[in-house]
């Protein structure tokens, strides 16, 4: 986090509220008929509304999020120059990682550990991991970096271009052919496609502990572009006109694309879904689309997020500061609400909203109470500024 008087208060909070969305996102997959046999909390009551509203946000929500990353670690560079970034990114990206992710492992594995012995009838995730911890010789799933892979991502993303600034490969004078609208509209989409050509619909997370070439050429791009439009912020102007276009056009390619989208996935298509998808024709068309409606959605949220965010208030300070704390500890308490639900019916939506809110709660409260004012608090969002009118 910057100081409060360096604050871009419109990045800071529309960086916060990319995060949040990531809760009702997580919360959401449990009522998706299409993880119902992956989800380890997936509930029997299912809504494809709530589905298709959030593959929607999934599109956007972390390219938004690592542009913003970009933008802001081009305003460290430049402030620390690169020896000062990466150290200050290790700090605040690098050391929670190492910490929490111990934890949340922990957190989970006794969770599901619980589960399987609580719960009855089992979710289909939950009764594949009791066969495997029967079968002492089953072959171990890969290491997964859970939900804090963007954490991971963020810290590799930031180590090339601290060695690109070192080249003086970073000026936007270089991508001046880049920097305007039609390009960014047109162009860019382009660029990632062959990045999500390699995975399959819809694209999962970079979750594994090595670097994921495709993450590089998806998120990784977005935080270069992140990167080269904090050097030139007149390009966020411009792209205003273009903003209520590229929404509805958004929309319209995603039910274009929520057609070709699996209507379920089964444990025994994993196996498939490693080896990665064949290059047809109609996986092409939906890269292309993926592609189109993660810039398109990403430029709708800048344009927007400025006219709506650019606030300096008490509220928003702390949502921005608290939301880094809250998406680090959110799924396993979702993951605890939810396999409490698992035998009520109350409706999808209803215990959507219970599990989101309740996340919320217990999120905010514990960053308020044993967080914001300790070192953990220190430690993710630097030292703390007086709120000043």
């Amino acid at each position: 986090m910057q100081n409060n008087s360096d604050r871009i208060y419109y990045m800071d909070n529309l960086r916060a509220l990319a995060m949040l969305l990531g809760i009702f996102f997580h919360a959401s997959i449990a009522y998706n008929p299409m993880m119902a046999n992956l989800w380890l909390s997936a509930d029997t009551q299912h809504s494809e509304l709530l589905q298709q509203i959030a593959w929607f946000t999934h599109l956007f929500r972390m390219p938004v999020f690592f542009l913003i990353a970009g933008f802001f670690a081009m305003m460290l560079l430049e402030k620390r120059g690169i020896k000062g970034f990466l150290v200050h990114r290790f700090k605040r990206i690098g050391l929670p990682f190492i910490i929490f992710y111990p934890v949340l492992m922990i957190s989970v594995i006794m969770l599901v550990g619980w589960a399987m012995s609580a719960i009855e009838p089992m979710t289909p995730m939950l009764s594949f991991f009791k066969m495997m911890s029967e079968m002492p010789n089953a072959e171990q799933p890969p290491m997964s970096t859970m939900h804090l892979w963007f954490l991971f991502n963020l810290m590799l993303f930031c180590l090339v271009i601290g060695l690109m600034v070192r080249m003086n490969w970073h000026r936007a004078s270089l991508f001046s052919w880049l920097l305007k609208p039609v390009s960014l509209i047109l162009i860019l989409p382009l660029i990632m496609v062959p990045a999500l050509a390699t995975q399959w619909a819809p694209h999962p997370a970079a979750e594994r502990f090595y670097p994921e070439l495709w993450s590089f050429g998806f998120y990784g791009v977005f935080f270069f572009i992140g990167l080269l439009i904090f050097q030139k912020q007149s390009i966020l102007e411009e792209l205003k006109p273009y903003a209520l276009p590229l929404l509805i056009v958004s929309i319209g390619q995603y039910f274009i694309l929520y057609q070709y989208m699996p209507k379920t996935i089964v444990l025994e298509d994993l196996a498939l879904m490693m080896a990665g998808p064949e290059l047809t024709i109609e996986h092409l068309l939906v890269a292309v689309l993926e592609a189109y409606i993660a810039v398109f959605m990403t430029i709708v949220c800048l344009v927007y997020g400025a006219r709506f965010l650019n606030s300096r208030n008490k509220v928003l300070r702390y949502i921005a500061d608290g939301s880094y704390w809250v998406y680090i500890i959110h799924l396993p308490i979702i993951f605890l609400i939810q396999f409490h639900l698992i035998e009520v019916e109350l409706g999808a939506w209803t215990e959507f909203w219970i599990v989101s809110i309740l996340t919320l709660i217990i999120g905010f409260l514990s960053y308020a109470l044993l967080i914001r004012w300790t070192p953990v608090g220190t430690l993710l969002n630097g030292k703390r500024v007086p709120f000043l009118k």
